[in-house]
């Protein structure tokens, strides 16, 4: 599990509040932080932090009633024999390796619970504390693991507690619910259109949320905003309160493309949600000319320096994030600050210029030809999002720009070429693909994308991840491959 896949996991679990994997060392992944490679090596560190968490959060859960209620379905110190610990045992252990436990598992934990009675002299409570701390510290709670419907490690289905899994974290970055439970229980997640309804009701549960916040998130890098810093020497009006509105903003313009029924193919047209503590980036915005993605205060401010717009970095996030198009510069180039392109320094008044020197060097002309129009359209907008016409030295701000071959006057007209570009792209749904399975995309996963691409044909986020659960892909173990 991710971090804050543990942090959601303990608390739909144990009703805790606690949230120990933020002190968790980060895996430092590209990609998406599930990517299998980057969660495949366990640090001593790591280890040691989910013992310390396990500890913690089983004292936590056991100081108060309504977490202890949770867990104690019966009352372990009635009856002269282990029923009601074995009951424990079988239940609390279905939802934290989020399948049934096998009977040697049941024995072990049982003997533990035996011995934690007589040889550390726990009282019946106390000792059920005492394995579920364990329970805690399990591979299979801590990863998640899948075998399909036997041991064996060939190609084949997933079994349903395995399929429920990669559903709730898919969609809800936690364990499935109980309904999730019964389903695969009974063997219901086994058909596209079953599995179809799913996503429906799970999207429709406040529990999505999550997957505003990781899937988006990480892919679009909207959940670093609020350690996103702006110079308040230029910009006052920036704080912490601005972030977060700026945050629930995009995450709202996010919903409105999963469950609010807007085709992704307006993601760059898509009118924006209203907000009071952000309006004022908003009082001199032309008419018609804010709307989309990329002119989102969150959009605008982090693909912003603290002190500047950078045109590069913005024209680079789209290029790789929409357009899933990397854009590596030259090996062995040594490319310089803004400002220092001609040994000048200094801050950097009009960008425009400046950019104009980089590309005066043949090394850097072939990369800032393709990005410098992109990013140059939004220079109308400042560093947190505002719209201007002017730098602070009062230069004129020019967002004109070719792209393709055809002119444009700043980034409404450069927008319809955008959204003509992404209609045949594959990017979104190589995203979603990623992160519900975990991994990058192989060479063999490409004519699967595509199909899932061309099934899906723009329509709402909802309609792609029935796309994606659907697929053989996400319904199959990965051949010769563990997940």
């Amino acid at each position: 599990m991710t971090a804050s896949e543990y942090n959601s996991t303990v608390a739909h679990l144990l009703g805790t509040s606690l949230r120990p994997a933020d002190g968790f060392p980060a895996f430092g992944a590209k990609g998406f932080d599930a990517n299998v490679n980057a969660l495949s090596n366990l640090s001593q560190v790591l280890v040691q932090g989910y013992y310390d968490a396990a500890r913690t959060l089983a004292e936590d859960a056991f100081s108060h009633e309504e977490q202890r209620a949770k867990i104690l379905v019966c009352d372990p110190a009635e009856g002269t024999d282990d029923r009601c610990a074995r009951e424990i045992i079988e239940r609390f252990g279905l939802r934290a390796f989020r399948r049934p436990l096998e009977a040697a598992e049941v024995d072990r934990y049982a003997a533990q619970y035996d011995d934690a009675r007589t040889t550390l002299e726990m009282s019946p409570v106390e000792a059920v504390q005492h394995v579920v701390r364990t329970v805690l510290t399990s591979p299979h709670f801590i990863l998640r693991i899948e075998l399909g419907p036997d041991s064996a490690r060939s190609p084949g289905a997933l079994n349903g507690y395995e399929v429920a899994s990669r559903l709730s974290y898919l969609l809800w970055s936690s364990l499935p619910d109980e309904e999730l439970f019964d389903a695969a229980a009974s063997d219901e997640l086994a058909t596209a259109g079953e599995l179809e309804q799913q996503v429906d009701r799970m999207l429709d549960d406040p529990k999505s949320a999550a997957f505003f916040q990781n899937f988006f998130g990480q892919w679009l890098g909207t959940r670093t905003l609020p350690s996103h810093n702006a110079d308040t020497s230029q910009f006052p009006s920036w704080n912490d309160e601005m972030k977060g509105a700026m945050l629930d903003q995009v995450n709202e313009y996010f919903a409105s493309f999963t469950t609010g029924g807007r085709p992704w193919s307006e993601f760059l047209t898509a009118p924006h949600p209203e907000s009071r503590l952000i309006e004022p980036l908003y009082a001199n915005d032309p008419e018609g000319l804010r709307e989309g993605f990329l002119t989102l205060p969150a959009f605008l401010t982090l693909s912003s320096r603290a002190d500047r717009t950078s045109p590069t970095s913005r024209a680079k996030t789209i290029l790789e994030q929409l357009f899933c198009a990397p854009m590596a510069p030259p090996a062995n180039v040594d490319i310089p600050e803004l400002g220092a392109a001609d040994g000048e320094t200094g801050g950097v008044t009009n960008v425009r210029k400046e950019l104009e020197k980089h590309r005066a060097s043949p090394d850097c002309a072939g990369c800032h030809d393709v990005l410098d129009p992109i990013g140059l359209s939004l220079e109308n907008f400042d560093p947190i999002g505002a719209y201007r016409t002017q730098y602070p030295n009062g230069d004129p701000i020019d967002a004109t720009g070719v792209y393709e071959g055809a002119p444009f006057e700043d980034i409404s007209g450069l927008v319809p070429a955008l959204v003509e570009a992404a209609r045949s792209g594959t990017c979104p749904s190589e995203q979603l693909f990623s992160y519900a399975l975990r991994r990058r995309p192989s060479a063999g996963d490409r004519t699967r994308i595509k199909e899932i691409a061309g099934h899906w044909a723009g329509g709402t986020i909802a309609d792609l991840a029935k796309q994606v659960v659907t697929s053989d892909a996400f319904r199959l173990r990965a051949k010769d491959k563990a997940r």
